[in-house]
């Protein structure tokens, strides 16, 4: 292929994808209605990106169509590519394809803790030499960004599982981080979810190697398949990848012990039980994959998180203002517990769901999860370019959470959420700003207003 067009090249994922592409040397083409950071990257790289779906981007001659999973059929440009004969293919599908190319093909899927597992283990395999290709979902200071060409035959990527596709992707190695209730608009039913990863998890080859997380009751009912390759991770006894004398309020510190081998002590900047797990998974990969212990404990000492996952976006004094990209409950419940341990003061929680069918169908999970905070604001659902359906919204989870737990609740649009945070803030307090859609854009006007009311600050 020689020209391809993506429909959506903004998202994280799709622009990953187009800047290996670029890498490779080919003419890469594509639309957004929203350009931003990523495409403007591109954009630097030689890319052609349009603002806006139109059937007058689709510029022949054209090999191949990549479509966002949020592009609908009735698309200008996907109705063009039909009239032109041209092959049009998911970004899932796409990345099965290149992952399918590579003989040490590195696969991290799960419901949580995907990206930043995936990242980390790349940036081990960076640091130790090896040159890989890495295909993330999330930006990195380890690659400058979300995508690195590298070596053919050694490909990490993180691989979503929101459109099912991933079932159908065959790699060498894989680290399966957790599976909890996600997706439903695709799935329909935890059964259906459970199946995807259980024939996902039935590609990986007799020599290949699957890490897993050994506390996820589901993953270990379906782990016996592979047990005699399998590498299971988890605090406590019983694991094969475990930690002792652990460590997490501000940072990460623990032995790291496999196959009942104290290997030695791990140092993170990282904080967060969670990212302890992220970390076990990532370093018994790369162990198992036969990297020098020693070099890979000194990238996990390296390794700056993800952008937008525990992400410190600004500091005033003894207050700071934390970003993250937390949408789930189970991912909400984990960042607040991570934020307590990290501070002295209160917590200031902001939260922005994430489409309307995940609020909808996780509305009980939402109903509990900010518990720890000491102030809750929510504002409207990030749409995702999701039509409003039916069910329970944020405006009822936010009617039904039981108020006595916190010192404050309150629910507003976005736009006003940077003065009257400022106005309520006090010294060593923490704010998280937590979702996964464009919540991100008040971080800095509310670090902006709370240092100009820094001498009110009480």
């Amino acid at each position: 292929m020689k020209k391809i067009h993506f429909i959506g090249i903004g998202g994280i994922g799709m622009s990953a994808l187009a800047e290996i592409f670029l890498a490779k040397g080919c003419i890469v083409t594509g639309s957004d209605l929203r350009p931003n950071d990523l495409t403007e990257r591109l954009l630097r790289k030689g890319a052609r990106i349009s603002a806006g779906h139109d059937a007058g981007n689709m510029i022949p001659p054209i090999d191949c169509v990549v479509r966002s999973s949020c592009i609908g059929d009735g698309n200008p440009e996907l109705i063009k590519a039909r009239e032109l004969n041209v092959p049009v293919i998911s970004r899932s599908e796409m990345l099965g394809r290149i992952l399918g190319e590579a003989r040490a093909s590195v696969a991290v899927t799960g419901t949580h803790g995907k990206t930043t597992t995936a990242a980390l283990a790349a940036c081990i395999m960076e640091y130790c030499g090896n040159d890989p290709t890495v295909i993330i979902g999330g930006e990195t200071d380890c690659f400058n960004g979300n995508a690195k060409l590298g070596r053919n035959d050694l490909i990490v990527s993180e691989v979503d599982e929101s459109d099912g596709f991933f079932r159908n992707i065959a790699v060498r190695h894989a680290v399966v981080t957790n599976i909890e209730r996600e997706h439903m608009e695709h799935y329909g039913s935890m059964e259906n979810l459970v199946g995807a990863y259980r024939q996902f998890i039935g590609h990986i080859p007799p020599d290949g190697i699957l890490v897993f997380n050994g506390e996820d009751r589901l993953l270990r009912d379906m782990s016996f398949s592979v047990s005699d390759r399998g590498v299971d991770f988890g605090l406590g006894g019983g694991f094969k990848c475990t930690c002792r004398n652990l460590t997490f309020a501000r940072s990460i510190r623990f032995d790291f012990v496999m196959d009942g081998k104290d290997y030695g002590t791990v140092v993170s900047s990282l904080v967060g039980r969670h990212n302890v797990m992220n970390i076990l998974g990532a370093m018994a990969l790369c162990v198992k994959m036969g990297l020098d212990f020693d070099r890979v404990a000194e990238a996990v000492g390296r390794f700056q998180n993800v952008k937008r996952r525990f992400e410190p976006v600004g500091k005033i004094g003894t207050i700071e203002v934390i970003e993250d990209y937390a949408h789930h409950p189970t991912e909400l419940r984990s960042v607040i517990k991570a934020a307590q341990d990290y501070g002295t003061g209160r917590t200031i929680t902001v939260f922005q769901p994430h489409r309307y069918s995940r609020t909808n169908d996780l509305a009980d999970g939402f109903l509990g999860c900010f518990s720890g905070s000491d102030i809750l604001i929510l504002t409207d659902v990030y749409s995702a370019d999701e039509e409003p359906g039916q069910g329970t919204g944020v405006r009822e989870i936010y009617e039904k959470i039981d108020k006595s737990g916190f010192e404050l609740t309150d629910f507003m649009g976005k736009e006003h959420i940077p003065e009257f945070v400022s106005g309520i803030v006090r010294e060593n307090d923490i704010v998280l700003v937590l979702g996964a859609g464009d919540i991100g854009e008040i971080s800095g006007p509310l670090v902006r207003r709370i240092r100009m009311r820094g001498a009110r600050v009480v």
